[in-house]
């Protein structure tokens, strides 16, 4: 099993050389190629322990690797998330 080198942070929103080309590619693109690379994560995470409980071709370090690169997109999502509404409720508490 090959094992594929985990992107950088450059690769989540773009770099400044494709941002240029890509005029429709925004925040919520952004976000939403975040939540589909989580939801991919998870589900390599399950296919992985299924294979191995069936008795597959996989090994248990295979499954742990899986599973905690699908726990920890898990939790960066959660802490965008808590990040975004954290700066929604001060923008709500600005006084004009």
């Amino acid at each position: 099993m090959t094992v594929t080198p985990i992107a950088g942070i450059g690769s989540i929103g773009g770099s400044a050389a494709t941002a240029g080309t890509k005029a429709s590619s925004g925040f919520g693109d952004a976000i939403a190629r975040g939540i589909e690379s989580v939801s991919n994560l998870q589900n390599a995470a399950d296919g992985a322990l299924a294979t191995f409980a069936a008795g597959g071709n996989v090994q248990i370090h295979e499954v742990m690797a899986a599973t905690s690169k699908a726990t920890l997109g898990m939790q960066v999502m959660v802490e965008m998330r808590n990040k975004a509404l954290e700066a929604y409720q001060q923008i709500m508490n600005i006084q004009v």
